[in-house]
């Protein structure tokens, strides 16, 4: 007898998963279920989200190298020479539905897809550099990330479907009976959880562009560094015992990612997780600390 549940906990563990259907199989599922709100997440996975970054999931939050174009050197380094506006404009979200994500990295060759700013934001932008000449300005950004997000939705469907199983709604024979869709209403969805407003100015009609090898870094031992001020700084907070192990947690698993060379996007996105729960343990003084590292950083 076949589960639409069981099936799509499958399907999600496959290798050579297809994650375009996969959410459409979840969609099935969410519509029979009457979970509007998780469907609603998958929806805009499958079509794109809205030109609202408060409803953007910190895993579509990417962060690049910025380049001008140079009308005789081609791209070249952007230096804001302002180092407070740098951290808005080398982070942005990705709008664009995961299909053409995928299309996008399949097209970047050489490992990296652009952001082409559009005019108004570029002038905004050369304002806090050094270029005496209007140019071209773009986001340069590791086709990683995309496969970041890719890996980051198949692990909230499957945690959903594990849910589901636990509350025993299975779906067998393509249908759900009264009792399971009335027990999918107790069921704690996955946590789409979000950054708030990271760019400024209006980035809706950035061009993505394949091509170039380059991708954002940071300085290893900045970062190693880092780790240990807020190990320290955190000691001497006021907060729970149980914030406290959970932080220090946290922090050694960003620690562990810095020995293995992740990619700096992953690094500032766990840093960026750590500051919300620091903050909500009510650990202000770290979580400022943490907020002026990440720019110093990245």
């Amino acid at each position: 007898m076949s589960s639409l549940v069981l099936d799509l906990q499958k399907e999600l563990m496959d290798r050579d998963c297809d994650i375009l259907q996969a959410l459409r199989h979840a969609h099935v599922i969410a519509v029979k279920l009457r979970l509007d709100e998780f469907d609603k997440w998958i929806q805009y996975e499958l079509n794109g989200y809205p030109k609202n970054d408060e409803v953007v999931p910190k895993y579509r939050f990417v962060t690049g190298t910025l380049k001008a174009k140079n009308p005789r050197l081609g791209w070249i380094p952007a230096v804001i020479m302002d180092k407070s506006k740098n951290h808005p404009f080398n982070t942005m979200p990705m709008y664009e539905s995961l299909a053409s994500l995928i299309e996008i990295k399949q097209q970047a060759t050489s490992g990296v897809f652009h952001y082409e700013f559009p005019p108004a934001l570029t002038m905004e932008l050369l304002k806090y550099t050094d270029s005496p000449i209007y140019m071209d300005v773009a986001l340069f950004v590791s086709v990683h990330n995309i496969s970041e997000t890719i890996e980051q939705v198949k692990n909230h469907l499957l945690e959903w479907t594990l849910e589901l199983e636990k509350k025993g709604i299975l779906g067998e024979n393509m249908t759900f009976n009264r009792v399971e869709t009335l027990s999918a209403k107790t069921v704690t969805s996955p946590i789409i959880n979000v950054y708030g407003t990271y760019v400024e100015g209006d980035v809706n009609h950035s061009q993505i562009v394949s091509g170039d090898n380059n991708s954002a870094t940071y300085n290893e031992a900045d970062a190693k560094a880092t780790i240990e001020e807020i190990k320290a700084s955190i000691k001497t907070e006021e907060i729970s015992k149980d914030s406290m192990e959970c932080i220090l947690e946290i922090l050694d698993d960003i620690s562990s990612k810095i020995e293995q060379k992740k990619k700096p996007g992953i690094i500032k996105t766990a840093l960026i997780g750590l500051k919300d729960f620091v903050l909500s343990a009510g650990a202000n003084i770290t979580a400022a600390l943490i907020t002026a590292k990440i720019q110093d950083l990245f």
